[in-house]
């Protein structure tokens, strides 16, 4: 079981990364062709690229054995479910945004889209959220149960009081 988690979440790994940069592609295209992108899909490009850099992390610990079996099984659903979320958006950005051959009909069309989509996609960008708080707390919890071999935390002093992080 703890094997397949492995592969399952390196493979899921893979697909959010790969949906992710397109979804990227995507806004940053259309930031290019018409110089703003919705409000609803602002939120979404900054989201991507904290949860592309999590995720990246994500594998790199996975890659250099640094997961437990038992994280990798833990961890899995919440990829799985990035991934489904990502896929959706992608289906919307595909329907919703212009592109520069479209007509100024289907430009409208597709404006009009957007806004019907609106709770939709910040629906799916609180979903996301919630997966990149898990996936940072996780990465940040594991690197502090990490020995800090030989380092030392620094001491702050205020007023009087010392305080020292160890």
């Amino acid at each position: 079981m703890a094997e397949l988690a492995a592969v399952g979440i390196a493979a899921s790994i893979l697909q959010v990364i790969d949906f992710g940069t397109r979804v990227l592609k995507r806004l940053e295209e259309y930031q290019s062709y018409l110089g703003e992108i919705p409000e609803g899909f602002r939120h979404i490009k900054a989201q991507q690229e904290l949860l592309l850099d999590a995720l990246r992390q994500t594998e790199a610990a996975i890659k250099t054995g640094a997961l437990a079996n038992e994280t990798k099984v833990a961890l899995l659903p919440a990829v799985q479910g990035c991934v489904q979320q990502i896929q959706f958006l992608d289906g919307i950005l595909k329907k919703t945004l212009p592109t520069a051959d479209d007509s100024w009909f289907k430009r409208a069309r597709k404006a009009f889209e957007s806004v019907l989509n609106d709770q939709k996609i910040e629906k799916s960008r609180k979903v996301i959220d919630g997966y990149i708080s898990v996936l940072v707390y996780h990465h940040t919890a594991s690197n502090l149960s990490k020995p800090l071999k030989g380092k030392t935390l620094p001491c702050f002093r205020a007023h009087t009081l010392t305080v020292c992080c160890y």
